[in-house]
């Protein structure tokens, strides 16, 4: 079966598709990925000899990360996989990062989250625990020093998470993972704060 991965929420976003007979083809995609989507899947699959019509499941990263990125990464997965009436898996962004990087067995796993704040999920003995809410970096990072623990940050390194999350995508046929926003957009903060000062 062959599968069709999103990352749009990590800072290196790309496509892949894997599953099928040949090899897994991965194929980067710009910072701001939303208006290359369509372009770019239909590049990936003329290269690998494929069409639409030739994916069986779609897997979109879920978060934590881009907001901005989650919102057009899933918008775009969601509808592809509702035209071609196939499942969507929801691949959370640190279990697709758990996957790219299986070693060593005890890692930090972060992401910006902005504002000097990290997304952190931290792997003990080779499983991996849900992520944190934001803290901060300096916190987060010396916690880790502390322990022992290396650090893996996906901001630093390109992982080739997509293609990760085909292989998830491959063992997992439930789909029932949420999204994770990580926190709420600038918007939204504002919004609120704006109310907090108006209440009596």
């Amino acid at each position: 079966m062959l599968i069709l991965s999103l990352d749009t929420a990590s800072p290196f976003p790309s496509l892949a598709i894997g599953g099928g007979d040949g090899p897994e083809r991965i194929r980067p995609l710009p910072p701001n990925a939303a208006e290359s989507l369509p372009i770019a899947l239909r590049a990936l699959l003329a290269d690998a000899g494929q069409t639409v019509r030739d994916l069986g499941r779609v897997a979109v990263l879920s978060g934590p990360g881009s907001f901005t990125g989650l919102r057009a990464g899933l918008a775009f997965a969601r509808g592809l996989a509702r035209g071609r009436g196939i499942p969507l898996v929801l691949v959370p962004t640190f279990a697709a990062a758990h996957e790219a990087v299986p070693e060593p067995a005890d890692a930090l796993f972060v992401l910006d989250a902005g504002r000097g704040d990290v997304h952190a999920a931290l792997r003990t003995k080779g499983t991996l625990a849900d992520a944190d809410l934001p803290r901060p970096r300096p916190d987060v990072e010396a916690g880790a020093r502390t322990r022992g623990i290396p650090v893996v940050d996906l901001g630093r390194e390109a992982l080739p998470l997509a293609a990760a999350a085909t292989r998830i995508a491959a063992r997992d046929e439930t789909g029932a993972r949420a999204v994770v926003y990580g926190r709420p957009s600038a918007a939204e903060e504002k919004r609120a704060h704006l109310e907090a000062l108006e209440a009596p």
